[in-house]
Formats: C-alpha cells, structure tokens, sequence
C-alpha cells in the first residue's frame, strides 16, 4: 500500500495533491479554489465527500498501489480533457500551460467568472465587486474592466461573452 499523509505529492503530468478525510478538509477548500487535482484518502470509515468537481476523487484507507495509482491516473486524464482557468493568490490567471498576470481589481473581478467558468455570472454581482473594492462602481466602471480583462485573456485561450444587459461568463475561445 502507498504511503500517503498530509499534502503529499505525485508528479508525473500534473501534481495531484494526496489529503486526508476528513482531517485535512481546510487544505482542501484551498486547493478547490487553486483548481489542483485532489484525491482524498478516506479514513475510519467517514462518509467520503460528493466531489466537487472533475479535479477531485477519492479512495477508501486501506487502498492497493494499483487502485491508488488507478485513481490518480484518472484524474490525471480528466484534467487534460477538463481544463479549466485558475486564478492564484499572486495575481496569475493559468489557463492550460499559459498564464497571464493580472491586476488586483481584475483579480477581483476575474474571481467569480473563475469559479462558475461557462456560466453566467450578473453584472450587479461584478457591480458590486467593484463597489466593495472601491466604494463606489458604475455600469461604465466595469465595461472598462472587462474590456481590460478581455485583451489579456485572449492570448491564454480564453473570452469573456456578454449577455445584454444580464452579465458575463468567461469561457473557452479554442
């Protein structure tokens, strides 16, 4: 049986982050939002989590090599099929092997188009991104941001559409 604990690493393709469950369920949140491949290596017979997404598994303790290294290798080949953009703390969009860096502001906005990536996010939502951040925001305020936001991630493969008057979603341009 592979040995396994707190935040370990495999990195052949993509890192694939090992967590414990539920003990290392702080961790877990962090790297949802990171968009890093997880797996979770339920112990004492908890109830396993419904993954969040493509970029997560999970396995029961005690678990074989060879349904270890089946699950991550499966989560490895979803990732190359589901990519998806990832915003990080730096101030760095990562989309595929590309990345772009960002403002603060943009960060901010770029944050919930990040997570609901493919779906629409209201512009009174991003209104009041801006309003939080600057105290005050206008409809023209946040045109100009995304018309920013728009010219750096074309070069990643991305576009940000607009519904009329409702809002914007961030998606694939490839």
């Amino acid at each position: 049986m592979p040995q396994y604990g707190e935040g370990q690493l495999f990195s052949a393709r993509q890192e694939v982050r090992v967590l414990r469950w539920p003990v290392e369920v702080q961790e877990l949140e962090q790297l949802r939002r990171r968009g890093i491949l997880r797996l979770l290596v339920v112990e004492n017979g908890a109830t396993p989590p419904i993954p969040s997404d493509s970029r997560e598994d999970w396995v029961r303790a005690p678990v074989s090599r060879a349904d270890f290294a089946a699950r991550v290798a499966a989560l490895r080949a979803r990732a190359d099929l589901d990519v998806i953009p990832v915003l990080d703390q730096d101030g760095l969009l990562r989309y595929g092997s590309r990345m772009v860096p960002v403002s603060p502001t943009q960060m901010e906005l770029l944050q919930p188009l990040v997570e609901r990536f493919g779906t629409l996010v209201a512009r009174h939502e991003l209104i009041a991104v801006l309003r939080a951040r600057r105290g005050t925001a206008s409809q023209n305020a946040l045109d100009l941001n995304i018309m920013r936001i728009r010219r750096k991630v074309v070069s990643l493969g991305l576009r940000i559409r607009t519904a009329n008057g409702r809002g914007f979603l961030l998606e694939s341009s490839e």
